[in-house]
């Protein structure tokens, strides 16, 4: 017996009506307006961010205002001791040294990045207690041996500022005695910071006396003891001081012009070679006298400076 050859089935709809004549995920019907917008007969508004000028007038073609982030937006927190992990929110800096570098071999945009990281720490008020705390004496961080670590823990508590704003600031260092020359890029930058008696703008009178040279520093290197080598090199750093003038030849102004913690940085670098060529010396200090007040570490935490995080180049 012959097969009966297969031909389509006719198909009946629910209740015996046909099916529609279109697939399933066709569109039921044509619109125009989704494949082209409409035209409405006129230009768009200068702004298309902002609302149509026939409606809104002249605010329809103001520019947006600049954004402007905030200090504390991408904040990278860097551990400075081994015992000390705050919350960290950079995976790419937990293990990296801050490398302080002569100002003079920083690039324009690092220069720009050291600014801006400096006047945001000013702009929320962080850079006024600071200075403040310099001002204060019952520290007893000057003419005696704990003038070399203080200013070592005070420089660190200035780039921790400056790095919750900008993680890749380090503070650089100025190295008069071979310059014998301000920082031309920092000329023009006297910011006006709040301190407890009021606003003080940034001033300076330079060359109101000598810059120590590069012979006045290899005296003080040549020192084999902590405190002739401390005292030594206190003078040199009294020096710049002075030829700066201004905010800077004053102890509670000092720390407001940016140059006062390049002058220390390089202070401070000078005691790091120092220390490197002459192990085991380092100050006589007991008691309360060994705390770097008015914060909690000892002489003992500051001899070691990639220990606390950083290191000179």
């Amino acid at each position: 017996m012959a097969k009966e050859k297969r031909g389509k089935k006719e198909t009946k709809g629910i209740q015996g009506h046909e099916p529609h004549g279109h697939r399933p995920h066709d569109p039921p019907y044509y619109d125009p307006d989704y494949q082209r917008a409409l035209d409405y007969g006129h230009e768009p508004p200068d702004n298309p961010r902002y609302p149509d000028s026939r409606i809104y007038g002249n605010y329809a073609s103001k520019r947006p205002p600049r954004y402007v982030p905030h200090p504390f937006e991408h904040t990278c927190f860097k551990p400075r001791k081994e015992d000390y992990k705050p919350p960290t929110t950079c995976d790419d800096h937990d293990d990296e040294l801050c490398v302080r570098k002569d100002h003079r071999r920083l690039t324009a945009d690092e220069q720009s990045r050291f600014l801006n990281a400096f006047t945001q720490v000013n702009a929320i008020s962080a850079l006024g207690p600071l200075v403040d705390i310099h001002s204060n004496a019952i520290h007893q961080m000057h003419s005696n041996p704990r003038f070399l670590p203080w200013h070592r823990i005070y420089l660190l508590r200035m780039e921790e500022l400056l790095m919750t704003v900008d993680p890749t600031v380090c503070i650089p260092y100025w190295k008069s005695s071979e310059e014998q020359a301000f920082p031309s890029w920092l000329l023009g930058f006297t910011p006006t910071v709040n301190l407890i008696g009021g606003p003080h703008t940034v001033s300076r009178n330079i060359g109101g006396a000598l810059l120590p040279n590069v012979a006045a520093v290899a005296a003080a290197m040549a020192n084999g003891t902590f405190n002739t080598f401390a005292q030594a090199v206190e003078g040199v750093h009294n020096s710049g001081h002075v030829w700066v003038g201004g905010s800077m030849g004053i102890i509670p102004t000092a720390p407001a012009d940016p140059v006062f913690w390049m002058h220390h940085a390089e202070i401070d670098r000078i005691w790091a070679a120092w220390q490197a060529a002459n192990p085991g010396q380092n100050p006589t200090l007991a008691g309360a006298a060994a705390t770097m007040d008015p914060w909690t570490e000892t002489e003992v935490d500051t001899r070691d400076i990639t220990a606390l995080g950083y290191t000179y180049v």
